[in-house]
């Protein structure tokens, strides 16, 4: 865990809760109520998904077995569109069910990394990190399946999903993907 983790960054001692999408999260699951159960009987490729605002893209959320813990949603990506850039307290885990495109990572502080993922992929963008999707089909959607420990942080009051100031464009991605090519640093296939 990085040492800057333990402070400023939980729910509760966010000043600035302008930049939070958890009240436009709770709104679209009042909406949409995720799915409950056992099991998700839709294949996740091709399952109808709402429009999330908030965050430019389709998605659903899942709370399967009555956990407590464990919430998962999956999102999808418009055809060569970019999700919001944005960080959250949350340890998630993204697997890639549908397209190939690319995240871009790093924290306040520090440099770029970028991710290129195609379905099939399993990443983690770490826990406070921004972190933006970039869908690189320009004729088919991308999504991904976050399997996250939402419940765990939001019984402890330490949830927050925090919008970056600054969203990057597709441009500005594809620049950033070619120079990390170039420096032969992209995580994942290429």
């Amino acid at each position: 865990m990085r040492d800057d983790y333990l402070r400023g960054v939980l729910a509760s001692e966010k000043k600035n809760l302008s930049s939070s999408e958890i009240a436009e999260r709770d709104a679209f699951n009042r909406a949409h109520p995720p799915n409950k159960g056992l099991v998700v009987a839709d294949d996740l490729r091709k399952m109808e998904l709402p429009v999330r605002p908030w965050r430019n893209n389709r998605g659903h959320y899942f709370d399967l077995a009555d956990y407590e813990v464990l919430g998962a949603h999956i999102s999808e990506l418009m055809p060569g569109r970019p999700s919001v850039r944005h960080r959250h307290t949350t340890e998630a885990y993204l697997y890639v069910v549908k397209g190939h495109g690319y995240s871009l990572v790093n924290f306040d502080d520090e440099p770029i990394e970028v991710v290129e993922w195609s379905e099939g992929t399993l990443f983690a963008p770490p826990r406070w990190a921004w972190h933006q999707h970039f869908n690189l089909d320009e004729n088919d959607t991308s999504r991904y399946l976050a399997i996250q420990d939402t419940g765990l942080l939001r019984t402890m009051r330490l949830h927050n999903i925090e919008r970056h100031p600054v969203q990057l464009t597709p441009e500005d991605g594809a620049t950033l993907l070619r120079d990390a090519i170039e420096k032969g640093t992209v995580h994942g296939r290429h």
